[in-house]
């Protein structure tokens, strides 16, 4: 059960408008995201240095500027809007409330490209086993991309591995930007 504080607002607040090269989806905000109201606040998450030296953002950010991010059509949401200290922490109606919000908002703003920072994630909100990286079919016409967490809890891909799938990200994004 969520804590009551926390029930019903979104602690980490969307990061969207439409027309976006691409969104950028998180499973839920952690302990420090929610603490500074800002995503991927945490001290040993990859997301930041990865966004910048990809090239996806040309200056480099932190989870104080994240509100920018929307100046290099980039946006930033989660699948589930409550804080936890871990994702085993989410309920599994948790996860398909979350999936089916994000499916709404997803077609309300309509970005070039979908990216799920995270696999578990994507599993979710696609119903089912998926691989990383691009997957085969797009969602109501929009690709969408697969990457390892930039969590340093996912130690199964280490920094460098992270930035190749950050790479191949702008790389889609560029490819659908000139289409």
């Amino acid at each position: 059960m969520p804590p009551a504080t926390t029930r019903n607002a979104q602690v980490v607040r969307d990061n969207l408008r439409r027309g976006l090269d691409l969104v950028i989806v998180g499973i839920n905000p952690g302990l420090a995201s929610a603490a500074a109201r800002s995503p991927y606040a945490g001290p040993t998450n990859h997301f930041w240095p990865l966004l910048h030296e990809s090239g996806i953002v040309t200056e480099p950010l932190t989870y104080h500027d994240f509100k920018r991010t929307l100046e290099f059509s980039v946006g930033l949401t989660n699948l589930v809007d409550r804080e936890s200290r871990s994702v085993d922490d989410l309920s599994r109606d948790e996860l398909r409330a979350g999936a089916e919000a994000l499916q709404a908002k997803l077609r309300r703003y309509r970005p070039r490209v979908v990216a799920f920072n995270g696999k578990g994630i994507a599993e979710v909100f696609l119903g089912g086993r998926v691989a990383l990286g691009l997957q085969p079919e797009p969602w109501e016409s929009m690709p969408i991309f697969v990457m390892p967490s930039t969590s340093a809890r996912a130690a199964s891909y280490q920094r460098p591995a992270k930035l190749a799938f950050f790479q191949e990200l702008k790389r889609l994004v560029d490819e659908e930007r000139s289409a």
